[in-house]
C-alpha cells in the first residue's frame, strides 16, 4: 500500500535521477560539440598546412622568375652601360621602386585604420544610445519598486 508519506521522498528521488540525468546529458552535450569544434579546427589546419606549403611553391617560383628576370635585365643594360654602372642603375632604380611601394603601403594601411578606428567609434556610439534607455528604465522601475 502506497500512503503520501511513502510517495513523497520517491518523488524527491526521481526529480533528483532527473536532475543527474539532465547534468549528465547537458555535459555529454557540451563534450560532443568540444570534439566537433576540435575536429573543424585540425581540418582546417591541414587544410592551411597544405595551403601555406604551395603557397611557399608558388612564393619560392615568383621569386626565381624575379630573379631570371632581373639578369635578363641587367644583361640587357650592360650592352648599354659598363658592368658596375649596369649593376649600380638596376639598384638605384630598384631601391627608389622600393621606397615608393613602401610609402604608398604605409598609406593604405594608415587609412585603413583610420576607418576601422572610425567605424568601431560610430558602433560604440550607436551602442551607448540603444544601451542608455535600458539603463534608465531599470533604474526608474528599481526606484518605483523601492519607494513603494
Amino acid at each position: 500500500m502506497h500512503t503520501p508519506g511513502d510517495e513523497a521522498p520517491s518523488a524527491g528521488g526521481r526529480m533528483g535521477d532527473a536532475a543527474a540525468r539532465l547534468a549528465e546529458d547537458t555535459a555529454e552535450l557540451a563534450r560532443r560539440e568540444v570534439r566537433a569544434i576540435q575536429d573543424e579546427a585540425v581540418t582546417a589546419l591541414r587544410r592551411f598546412g597544405t595551403g601555406g606549403v604551395l603557397l611557399a611553391g608558388a612564393g619560392t617560383c615568383g621569386v626565381l622568375s624575379l630573379w631570371a628576370a632581373h639578369e635578363a635585365l641587367l644583361r640587357a643594360v650592360e650592352s648599354a652601360l659598363p658592368r658596375g654602372k649596369a649593376s649600380v642603375v638596376l639598384t638605384c632604380a630598384y631601391a627608389s621602386a622600393a621606397a615608393a611601394l613602401g610609402l604608398a603601403a604605409r598609406n593604405r594601411i594608415r587609412a585603413g585604420a583610420r576607418a576601422t578606428a572610425g567605424a568601431m567609434e560610430k558602433e560604440a556610439g550607436q551602442l551607448e544610445q540603444e544601451h542608455a534607455p535600458m539603463r534608465g528604465d531599470s533604474a526608474g522601475r528599481g526606484g518605483a519598486g523601492t519607494g513603494s
